[in-house]
């Protein structure tokens, strides 16, 4: 399972410098009252407020990038990039420059949210290309390195690490993506020189061990994956986090029963993620009704990041289950993340779908451009010759 990438200050909304006018007048109480509701978390009331604002007084950048960060939080990437653009000037100053960088910052991840991430990777890079407010690199390096992983480059992503790593030599969050973007090229010696780096500036972080872990797998060193298991197993537990990252360990190390008993718990202490983990073990354990219980509720929690992972695996496991048209649903569903990294198994498993429901030319079009993608799967080779078996008349079919 991908290691989720840890994103520094996401989200933060920086009000920054008035253009014009006088603070006590009507629209600058909308706004101010916008700020108030975002502190409480009621971004309903902050944009209601931010927009009477906009309404009173149209010319100043603040309202408009408050406005766009807090239609992100509601969802509304699409209307948060159109705010965003009123935010940005075509001048050269300091005021400006400061509001532009916020307005980049803000379409970058608003364009991360929509999985745009070619769109998201252009407006981080302008946001960089700004001197002013330069505490807000960190963020934006970590939100386009992460938009790169996304879309499989990992050269790319790597460089903006290394940038990170070049601004703080003590940034163990930036070794341990880079030594997962390492990974994914196969540069193992590399990418496990970051984890040891990643785990001696912080021993407790359990990341950082998990990380080495699946790359050791991923090398099939599977004596020395064990023993990383084994030093993360030995971390002192101070709190519940610690103790839903040992769950974690114990997982991994094919622990179940006591990993099931830790994860529910974890579950009743407000941590939803454990859910993915349950619906993990049900689903080796071939209890898939179980699994999709547990995939299901990772979906519906509010407070945690879905990714096309937990999509890919309720479909799978509703595949299972012979309940394809639900299946196919989630399966596309992930699709929509444009997750490089899972897109290989979420297009097999909807042309399994597609073939499970009876929609053979479907599964027959899928296939074919599937075997141009990954000329490599000889399973999917066979698949495509059945699935010609299955057509009454393969050239009949529009290409």
């Amino acid at each position: 399972m991908k290691k989720m990438n840890l994103l520094k200050g996401a989200l933060a909304f920086v009000s920054v410098i008035l253009l014009s006018g006088c603070s006590g007048n009507s629209a600058d109480k909308f706004y101010k009252e916008g700020l108030k509701y975002i502190d409480n978390g009621n971004y309903e009331e902050a944009a209601s407020n931010f927009s009477k604002a906009i309404a009173l007084k149209d010319d100043r950048a603040e309202y408009y990038i408050d406005y766009g960060m807090t239609l992100i939080m509601l969802k509304e990437n699409r209307e948060a990039i159109l705010n965003f653009d009123k935010a940005i000037l075509n001048k050269e100053n300091v005021i400006v420059n400061k509001n532009n960088k916020l307005a980049y910052r803000g379409k970058g991840i608003a364009y991360y949210k929509s999985y745009q991430y070619k769109e998201a990777i252009e407006e981080f890079d302008k946001a960089l290309s700004l001197n002013e407010l330069s505490e807000l690199d960190e963020d934006i390096l970590y939100y386009k390195g992460s938009a790169e992983e996304k879309s499989g480059l990992y050269e790319e992503a790597i460089k903006t690490y290394t940038a990170l790593i070049d601004n703080s030599a003590s940034d163990d969050n930036a070794y341990n993506n880079r030594g997962y973007a390492y990974g994914k090229l196969h540069e193992f010696d590399k990418g496990l020189a970051d984890y040891d780096k990643a785990i001696s500036i912080k021993k407790g972080n359990y990341n950082h061990y998990l990380g080495k872990y699946f790359l050791l797998m991923e090398a099939d060193r599977k004596e020395e994956a064990h023993t990383i298991l084994k030093e993360a197993a030995g971390i002192k537990v101070d709190t519940e986090e610690d103790e839903f990252n040992l769950a974690k360990v114990h997982y991994y190390m094919e622990e179940y029963d006591m990993a099931i008993n830790e994860f529910s718990k974890a579950f009743e202490r407000g941590f939803e993620e454990a859910c993915y983990y349950l619906g993990n073990i049900y689903e080796k354990r071939e209890d898939y009704e179980e699994a999709v219980i547990n995939y299901e509720k990772y979906i519906k929690a509010e407070n945690i990041p879905k990714t096309a992972l937990v999509y890919n695996q309720a479909g799978a496991c509703l595949l299972k289950l012979g309940r394809y048209s639900e299946a196919l649903a989630y399966i596309q569903t992930g699709l929509e993340y444009r997750d490089k990294n899972m897109e290989q198994p979420l297009k097999r498993n909807e042309i399994a779908a597609y073939e499970k429901t009876g929609d053979f030319e479907k599964a027959y079009h899928l296939m074919t451009d599937y075997i141009n993608l990954y000329p490599e799967d000889k399973e999917a080779k066979k698949e495509y010759e059945f699935l010609k078996t299955r057509l009454p008349d393969v050239s009949s079919i529009k290409q």
